[in-house]
């Protein structure tokens, strides 16, 4: 499953603020018009009701029915006709209708108000009409102008936004410069920009604090694995010394003898140890700095020279394929002990008539060896001190586990893959 392609803040809130308004004015446009509608129709009828009394106050000026029927012609939206016998006279009441106009060819809306007016002694039934503008008209006419409001606030909004954003989290991408500037290794004290804002200024102070908790531990961490490796190094030195001193005597016995060479073996086997668990310690601390050049092809090279010696006594036979010279941007000494583990690895895993093949290409390194036809466990192929019966005797368990502290500590990666019947391939590649 992918992951999702991350946003910015910034942009996410602006999409929100963009949304909302977009709906609210949405929303606001139907209100608009029907708030509107009802105090159209409230004016409308108001205006029907002074009709009503000013043509109740002109019908007794009128002589005859001809002069009525003449204002009927003349005026469209009026009608005047005399209650039928036994109709009821109709309440005064205004309702909405629509008319079909012959000359416009569509129908229109109307108010229209109905009711009983007196003249020359007989009650008249009055009907009034006044025309109104088509509601999809006014919609549409609203619907415009809210849209080109919208427009100029959201335009507003995204530049108003932009620049406030960009003045307001200015401290923050500051931080956030001297952050991936920032160095455990460094001596300088951590001083993160200042800024107006409580939030940003709560911030700097926890990241200050983290940083300077980080850089002591950094630092006692350092030092305890320097005094480590010197005060170790030199008490086994000095035994390893002793015991070979007291392997030359000549009055020992056979039974002495054994005792002594077992004793040299895992004197000799501590120190290994002991400089595989200071490696990696100092790889954890991110005691090495990656920023050398490296050319790959001189290392493998170099080091396919030096085990020569061992694989020929091994009875094995090696392969060295470089289709590329490759150069890194890695630390050197990293470097070429990833390849020598890599090497004595493929040789103490291998048997007499064996192959070691390498091969070095422009995006990846690949150290394959023919071995016990059985893959490694899976997801413990790098683990420490892994003991099983897979294990190489003589080893301390540590090798392939500095090879992939390395490779993490010079952004490289490394892979493992079982080919049967027997073949164990690492690959080590790079961007």
């Amino acid at each position: 499953m992918s992951t999702p392609r991350p946003v910015k803040l910034l942009l996410r809130t602006l999409r929100a603020q963009l949304v909302y308004a977009g709906l609210v004015s949405v929303a606001g446009t139907f209100v608009f018009y029907f708030v509107l509608q009802q105090l159209y129709y409230v004016d409308v009828d108001e205006a029907l009701l002074l009709r009503r009394d000013e043509v109740a106050a002109k019908l007794p000026l009128l002589a005859s029915p001809a002069d009525l029927a003449l204002w009927q012609r003349l005026d469209r939206d009026l009608e005047l006709r005399p209650l039928r016998p036994g109709e009821a006279a109709p309440p005064t009441r205004i309702v909405g209708e629509k008319r079909y106009l012959a000359a416009a060819n569509e129908w229109e809306p109307y108010r229209t108000l109905t009711t009983t007016v007196p003249y020359q002694g007989q009650p008249y039934r009055l009907v009034l009409r006044s025309s109104l503008v088509e509601s999809e008209d006014l919609l549409v006419a609203i619907g415009l102008a809210q849209a080109g409001l919208l427009v100029v606030l959201l335009g507003g909004l995204v530049l108003v936004q932009q620049r406030v954003a960009r003045r307001l989290w200015q401290p923050f991408y500051q931080t956030l410069a001297q952050l991936r500037r920032f160095r455990l290794d460094q001596r300088a004290p951590v001083e993160l920009a200042a800024s107006p804002t409580l939030e940003f200024q709560e911030l700097n102070t926890a990241l200050t604090d983290l940083l300077t908790q980080h850089r002591r531990l950094y630092h006692s961490q350092k030092e305890f694995t320097e005094n480590a490796a010197h005060e170790m190094q030199t008490p086994l030195a000095v035994q390893h010394t002793k015991l070979e001193l007291l392997a030359q005597q000549p009055d020992l016995s056979e039974e002495q003898a054994q005792h002594l060479d077992a004793l040299l073996a895992v004197t000799q086997r501590l120190a290994r140890l002991n400089r595989s668990l200071l490696l990696l310690a100092r790889l954890e601390n991110q005691q090495f700095a990656a920023d050398e050049q490296v050319e790959l092809s001189q290392v493998l090279t170099s080091l396919t020279a030096q085990v020569q010696e061992q694989i020929e006594a091994a009875g094995l036979s090696l392969t060295l394929a470089l289709a590329a010279p490759v150069t890194l941007r890695a630390n050197a000494t990293l470097v070429e002990i990833l390849v020598s583990n890599l090497l004595v690895n493929a040789i103490r895993h291998n048997g007499p008539g064996g192959t070691v093949a390498v091969t070095l290409t422009a995006g990846q390194l690949t150290v394959e060896n023919t071995g016990r036809a059985e893959a490694l466990p899976a997801g413990r192929e790098f683990a420490r001190f892994r003991k099983d019966a897979l294990s190489a005797a003589g080893g301390v368990g540590l090798g392939l586990a500095i090879s992939r502290q390395i490779c993490d500590t010079c952004g490289l990666t490394l892979a493992y893959e079982f080919a049967p019947p027997n073949r164990h391939r690492f690959t080590v590649g790079w961007a």
